[in-house]
């Protein structure tokens, strides 16, 4: 009997912790709170202070010989060093570390409510707002952690606890890299969810805090969507996915996914650090958020009413409204088609036009080339040559008059025509450019392409959120302009700020470009010498290299050019080399309703470029980019300070 006693207990020690057993002679095991693959999380009675804790025990697997003990046990020890270092109101209070077994068990504050994992899982994904609260949360923790040298190294949803009075606690810093702790070795394992890994630590790189700041950013990212930024099945495809692919965009993320793009940049460098995500996410809670009108329970009695006189008033005023529509749309369908007939008719006309221009000035020239004629005859008679007489002998005066007149009328009617065809008025009084008239293509949103001789940019104007960028060489790259006849230039007289015509500084000639809807100052000797993107602007320089000019238009700009270069930024950042962002911030430009600056360098045909790209709306169908690029090291020389100065004051709309 004795001898069963000692076994079971022999057991029990082997097997860890079991539910009544007392450690240290103050903590009584309760119920299991939950296992992981190295501990087991207990319910514990502090009997000496009579309150509620949590036990962590450190579980050994079968096999595990003794320096993978020690090396375990020198892990727990500096997980509960690493949380007692940590002064956060998100942190979890250590209170004891007790030795049993000859292992330690380490005594912490309970916190009860569920992990986020398991929060998002039973009730759903996280408002916007919600979710930026928490990012705050475990934000503070991260921050303090990190003024101590502490590096979290697992922020995933399951380490984060939402207890019953709403607090956000960050757990489990098992895996935490501590500066300056002697005990931190490289086993040359990768620790840590897949799927929270920063690329830099996927890359076996030495990682530091911007590594928690990715975490926490396909934290918040799985908080709204309910899914992690990357999951390929498996753990390699997943870490693949992280070094490698860009992040599927957040369906749900709403005023969060600027921050969520910020903190998953895969270069840390230019990842959002704690200040940015700090005021981004601060933003996001103090937002008011929408509030839904009021539902009111009708009564009987206006439930009836509404049932026979309001809905049939509602009834009426729908079909209304649809008969309305509909009539608009059949009236514009109509004018449409009688616009383009005019157009035909027109080119059809201006054809016509050209040939018989080409008739008149024909047949003026043959009845010049008469005099001609007569006198070369004359030899094979074996008279003498007379002398070549004047036009106006051989045909009267009078006929020359009107064969002259006639080709003058002719050319009148085709340079008529040509103004219709290309700038002339419709019906409704608007301008209708024809396809030759020099109009760009209207930008729709989408492949943008960094800037450069042979890898030009389609340098979409803020407007709906553009594409995922591809590198493709410019459409027209030749030293001339895009379409002959569309640019023109003008020497000394420019357009001052506002519209007014004003002296231009010496050096300076104002380019016109009514295909690209505008007018600016632009040193001397720059001409076209590219079509930026899929025919949204134009590039403009002397010789093709820099300094350079580039302008797009965009005929249906978005609300809000900052989060338009927010968005663009990440794709011409990983298609450049050696990119190097300064900043994007909104601009107060001519009071425009939406302007933004975005400043970058880039190394660009092998010269170290800078670049000032201007973004803005100026009205629901107008909107422009205007991108100055030079050497980086002539950006603040007089010649680049004066091109920006003077392209920014002199620019104008035109259309």
């Amino acid at each position: 009997m004795a001898a069963a006693v000692k076994a079971a207990a022999a057991k029990a020690a082997a097997d860890g912790g079991t539910e009544g057993r007392l450690l240290a002679g103050r903590y009584r095991l309760g119920a299991v709170l939950g296992k992981g693959g190295m501990g087991t999380v207990w319910r514990a009675q502090d009997e000496t202070l009579g309150r509620t804790v949590a036990v962590k025990e450190l579980r050994f697997s079968t096999g595990v010989d003794e320096d993978e003990k020690r090396r375990l046990i020198t892990r727990t020890l500096r997980e509960a060093k690493a949380i007692a270092r940590i002064r956060s109101g998100g942190a979890v209070t250590v209170y004891d570390v007790v030795d049993e077994d000859e292992r330690p068990w380490i005594v912490m504050e309970l916190i009860e409510g569920p992990s986020l994992a398991e929060f998002v899982r039973e009730n759903g994904t996280l408002t916007p707002r919600r979710a930026a609260e928490v990012g705050l949360a475990v934000l503070d923790v991260l921050r303090a952690a990190h003024g101590q040298g502490i590096l979290h190294r697992d922020v995933k949803p399951s380490n984060v606890l939402i207890a019953a009075n709403g607090r956000v606690v960050l757990t489990d810093f098992g895996i935490a890299q501590v500066e300056g702790d002697p005990s931190v070795t490289s086993t040359g394992m990768l620790v840590g969810a897949p799927s929270y890994i920063s690329p830099e630590r996927a890359r076996g790189q030495k990682p530091g805090p911007p590594a928690d700041m990715w975490s926490l950013g396909g934290l918040l990212y799985a908080s709204v969507e309910g899914v992690p930024p990357y999951d390929k099945g498996s753990a390699l495809a997943t870490l693949t996915a992280v070094m490698t692919e860009p992040v599927e965009p957040p369906k749900n993320a709403g005023p969060l996914a600027d921050v969520i793009y910020g903190l998953l940049v895969k270069d840390p460098a230019r990842r959002l650090d704690d200040d940015g995500a700090r005021a981004m996410l601060t933003a996001v809670v103090n937002a008011p958020e929408p509030v839904a009108p009021p539902v009111v329970a009708p009564n009987a009695e206006e439930t009836r009413q509404i049932s026979l006189a309001d809905a049939k008033e509602a009834a009426d005023k729908a079909a209304a409204e649809k008969a309305e529509k509909a009539a608009e749309k059949a009236a514009k369908k109509e004018r449409d088609r009688r616009e383009r007939e005019q157009r035909e008719r027109a080119r059809a006309a201006l054809k016509s036009a050209r040939k018989e221009a080409a008739a008149a000035a024909a047949a003026a020239a043959a009845a010049a080339a008469v005099p001609t004629a007569s006198a070369a005859e004359a030899p094979a008679s074996g008279k003498p040559s007379p002398v070549a007489a004047p036009l106006t002998d051989v045909m009267p005066r009078r006929t020359i008059a009107m064969a002259v007149a006639a080709v003058l009328v002719v050319l009148a009617a085709v340079g008529s025509l040509i103004a219709y065809v290309v700038g002339g008025d419709d019906e409704d009084g608007k301008k209708e450019q024809g396809k030759n008239g020099g109009k760009p293509t209207p930008v729709a949103s989408g492949n943008v392409t960094p800037g450069g001789q042979g890898g030009t940019t389609q340098n979409t104007p803020p407007a709906a959120s553009p594409n995922t960028p591809q590198n493709s060489p410019s459409s027209s790259a030749n030293t001339g302009a895009g379409d002959p006849g569309t640019t023109s230039t003008s020497q000394g007289q420019g357009a001052a700020p506002g519209g007014a015509g004003g002296g231009l500084p010496s050096g300076f000639a104002t380019v016109t470009d009514p295909g690209f809807h505008f007018s600016m100052a632009m040193p001397q000797g720059f001409h076209q010498t590219g079509i930026a993107g899929k025919n949204s602007g134009a590039i403009y320089s002397r010789d093709g290299g820099f300094p350079r000019i580039q302008v797009d238009y965009n005929d249906s700009p978005g609300s809000d050019a900052r989060k338009a270069w927010m968005e663009l930024e990440r794709a011409v950042a990983g298609s450049s080399s050696g990119y190097r962002l300064i900043g994007i911030n909104p601009v107060n430009y001519r009071n425009y309703p939406t302007v933004a600056d975005w400043e970058f360098e880039r190394v660009q045909d092998g010269i170290k470029v800078r670049v000032l790209n201007r973004g803005f709306k100026m009205d629901a169908t107008h909107g422009y980019a205007i991108m100055i690029s030079c050497p980086a090291d002539q950006w603040d020389g007089a010649e680049c300070t004066q091109m920006r100065n003077v392209a920014f004051e002199t620019f104008q709309p035109l259309g």
